[in-house]
């Protein structure tokens, strides 16, 4: 009888968790449009925060039709991250991000924030490819929205901005 529930619970888990992801897309979806969308030329403050919930919305949709498999157990048996350890890791690198993007300003705090989420994902703390990588990433922001939105984002009080 304990297999049958475990395996209901394996079946449910993926779903819910879809479930929850849906309704944080929609609840996001509601409040950006409760923001100015903008227009093609100069995007509004809510133009972003739609796009994200709906790319949100339509990922948790697709997990939800076709979760993925459960990888807890390959985690658990090679001894890497998994679960809450991760989930705690990515919330404290993005506290980290809000708390640092005053003071050193975009471009830095994203790469630290970049670097951070490719090492967790790589599960090593040193990794040339992770520095790689968040720098590509703080360079394509940049250019995203410094260069080709003209959006003035924080320069940092350090610098004296």
């Amino acid at each position: 009888m304990t297999g049958k529930n475990s395996g209901l619970a394996e079946t449910l888990r993926p779903r819910l968790g879809a479930v929850a992801g849906l309704v944080c897309g929609l609840i996001g979806i509601v409040a950006s449009l409760q923001l100015p969308l903008g227009t093609s030329r100069l995007l509004g403050p809510g133009a972003v925060p739609l796009l994200l919930s709906l790319a949100m919305t339509g990922l948790s949709f697709a997990l939800f039709i076709k979760p993925g498999t459960d990888e807890a157990e390959d985690d658990e048996e090679g001894g890497g991250l998994h679960g809450a350890t991760m989930v705690a890791l990515v919330a404290l690198m993005i506290g980290a991000f809000a708390l640092l993007l005053t003071r050193l300003g975009f471009i830095l705090s994203a790469t630290a924030l970049m670097y951070g989420l490719y090492a967790v994902g790589e599960e090593r703390l040193v990794s040339a490819k992770a520095l790689v990588r968040a720098v590509l990433t703080a360079l394509a922001a940049y250019l995203l929205f410094v260069v080709a939105l003209s959006v003035n984002m924080p320069a940092g009080s350090l610098w004296g901005y």
